[in-house]
């Protein structure tokens, strides 16, 4: 079975974009994998450019041309994350290419993630254990089309009454109950799919490594280096970056 992967992406995070790519086409299965959409929502045209040495990569543009120079969690940043949500059941709508997988461009493939994809489930989403915010957006696979734009319709709707900067991961959890009649849910250990421990590199579960928001610092590309080394990444990612 094929499947595709979507991301959103612009050029203040293409430090992560070149990891999420290059650890994509190095660990996982390329002949299992349609297509690997990334949404621009402002990259530049070398960025853009740099994509285009890979096969499968498909840039969608938007009317977006967003940067986060005031940092993650600006408002550029919240608009960027509310996009994600909105492209992608456009995306459905108009074209069949499920099952489609939506990652966060902050992550690094360090295993291959085919055999994780399931079309006997209609969604499958990334689960914590956290009573207030148990399922994230890092990882959400939509394998049902009719019934995922159902449940994206009400997601997108409820995006906007969540009071924090971090509003899609909330959003998710208030919409998952609402459809737990319906549809049929795999929710997916965090430690598989967003992990962020360099311990787990060794661990044969792991499938994705998700350098997810830590401490800001001034800068969003000091916000990044920062978020790879504290965790240990440094070494390991420059095998990607210098690509």
């Amino acid at each position: 079975m094929k499947y595709s992967i979507y991301t959103v992406l612009n050029s203040d995070y293409m430090t992560f974009g070149k990891i999420f790519i290059n650890s994509l086409y190095d660990k996982v299965d390329m002949d299992k994998v349609n297509f690997v959409f990334i949404l621009d929502i402002g990259l530049k045209k070398e960025d853009r450019d740099y994509f285009a040495k890979y096969e499968n990569v498909r840039i969608l543009p938007t009317e977006f041309d967003l940067d986060f120079g005031n940092g993650i969690h600006s408002e550029n940043w919240v608009k960027a994350v509310i996009s994600k949500t909105y492209f992608l059941r456009k995306l459905l709508i108009n074209e069949r290419v499920e099952p489609v997988v939506m990652i966060d461009s902050d992550c690094m493939f360090i295993r291959d993630i085919s055999d994780l994809v399931d079309k006997q489930y209609d969604m499958q989403i990334c689960h914590r254990n956290n009573d207030s915010v148990p399922l994230l957006g890092s990882y959400v696979s939509f394998n049902n089309r009719e019934k995922s734009i159902n449940f994206l319709n009400k997601w997108i709707d409820t995006i906007p009454t969540i009071s924090t900067p971090w509003k899609e991961s909330p959003a998710l959890s208030r919409t998952h109950p609402l459809f737990e009649n319906e549809m049929n849910f795999d929710l997916v250990p965090i430690h598989k799919v967003s992990s962020y421990e360099y311990s787990d590199m060794n661990n044969k579960d792991v499938k994705i490594i998700h350098f997810k928001t830590g401490a800001r610092h001034k800068t969003v590309e000091e916000t990044i280096q920062k978020r790879i080394e504290e965790r240990g990444f440094k070494d390991y990612c420059k095998r990607y970056l210098d690509v």
